[in-house]
């Protein structure tokens, strides 16, 4: 298997010297992240049975933030930062070097703060400085990321790391997006359980590094934390990245869309239509996250939830861009483009997922959503072709956007589990 590392070469805006000079440590740090992703990924795996019963007596078996090794017989909680301590050593130096050099101060702290934390597993204190801190040109993100990772079971967070240059106009459409699409207040099912962050920061960058389970996901965009708790407290950030965009396109949504679409209807959008599209519904994907907040949808939907959760995430971000398409932001070719750019990338990711098995609740809501369309007649097959009614597709999505919250608000794992083989 390849090395988990992407170093990408945008056209970035003028930095200074001193900008250049930190950045280069910045893309140092993160390359050292390879190897303790490569470490992960090599983790034994136990039984739900033998985790279950060892977190009873162990809460921390099921910490995000632990390994889980045999020693003796009997399973252990290793902190990754006393596990992983040599290999982040180097990596906490190089940001200390960088905070050292910068010339802006609050990020030079914010660095300082986020060394301390690989070496002692303060996490939620770094979290706090990140999202309090207004964006500056250079962004890092470094360390476990507690996210969706096929590749590590019962949970466990996957050490990551992305280096970017911010893209003022991309964030300042962001920003534009979200004052739109989440400034009023909006009654979603079982609303009394909604959680709403206290703060909602969002970023674009032309990065410049990918790096540990990034680099194997390729996220175009993400909203984090995920922790609930933290959403609370202190807000979330929503980030979205240019260049895996653009490298989605290439290995996934066009030749896709070639293969899918009769060549009549493809002759509709061009590639730079579904570029934008592709980074629209993404961005409006990590903006609806911070709708679909509720206290117990984990615990009730258990192994379920990530598949229910970034479905309804799409399906009603592209029902907010009705949103922006009252208020001519968009046209409706470009949210006929989004449309468009996540059926491929949904058939893309069912076609892969049967060859790999990696990213099951991203292909899984892909499936849902194509059976969804076919069941209802908004999406019709004809001669190996997909024929898309779009009218009848946003449409669809109240339907389906109703389904998927109900099942985030108020579900059971079974409720899930029927949805989910009914459609998937």
């Amino acid at each position: 298997m390849n090395d988990p590392i992407i170093e990408f070469n945008p056209k970035l805006p003028k930095l200074s010297k001193n900008e250049k000079e930190v950045l280069k440590l910045l893309v140092e740090a993160g390359r050292l992240i390879v190897p303790i992703y490569k470490e992960q990924e090599k983790q034994p795996s136990f039984s739900k049975e033998e985790i279950e019963k060892a977190a009873k007596g162990n809460p921390a078996i099921l910490s995000p933030y632990t390994i889980v090794e045999k020693v003796n017989g009997k399973l252990i909680a290793i902190p990754y930062h006393k596990k992983y301590a040599e290999l982040l050593k180097p990596i906490a130096e190089k940001l200390e070097q960088a905070a050292e050099i910068t010339e802006n101060k609050e990020f030079g702290s914010a660095l300082r703060i986020q060394a301390k934390t690989l070496l002692d597993g303060s996490y939620e204190k770094a979290t706090a400085v990140w999202l309090k801190m207004e964006p500056y040109i250079l962004d890092i993100s470094i360390g476990p990321l507690h996210h969706s990772d096929d590749r590590l079971e019962y949970g466990k967070a996957s050490y990551h790391a992305w280096v970017g240059v911010l893209d003022k106009e991309g964030t300042e459409r962001l920003n534009n997006y979200k004052t739109i699409t989440l400034s009023a207040s909006r009654k979603a099912p079982g609303a009394k359980e909604q959680i709403y962050p206290k703060k909602i920061k969002a970023i674009v960058l032309d990065e410049v590094l990918f790096a540990g389970i990034m680099a194997r996901t390729k996220f175009v965009g993400l909203n984090l934390p995920v922790d609930l708790s933290l959403v609370e407290k202190y807000g979330v950030q929503v980030t979205l990245f240019n260049q895996v965009n653009d490298l989605r396109m290439k290995k996934q949504i066009i030749p896709t869309f070639d293969k899918i679409f009769s060549a009549k209807f493809r002759e509709e959008f061009n590639l730079e239509d579904l570029r934008r599209g592709s980074l629209r519904y993404v961005a409006l994907h990590e903006l609806s996250h911070n709708y679909l907040y509720f206290k117990n949808s984990a615990k009730n939907l258990q192994d379920l939830f990530i598949c229910i959760y970034e479905l309804a995430a799409t399906v009603l971000g592209i029902r907010l861009a009705g949103s922006l398409l009252l208020l001519d932001r968009i046209t409706n070719k470009q949210l006929e483009s989004m449309i468009v750019a996540f059926i491929s990338r949904s058939f893309d990711l069912v076609e892969k997922y049967r060859k790999n098995k990696f990213l099951k609740n991203y292909a899984s809501g892909g499936a849902i959503f194509i059976n969804f369309m076919l069941e209802s007649g908004a999406l019709k097959q004809k001669e190996g072709m997909a024929i898309p009614n779009f009218m009848k597709i946003f449409v669809s999505l109240h339907e389906l956007s109703y389904i998927t919250e109900r099942l985030l608000s108020s579900g059971t794992r079974k409720d899930a589990e029927v949805f989910i083989h009914k459609y998937s």
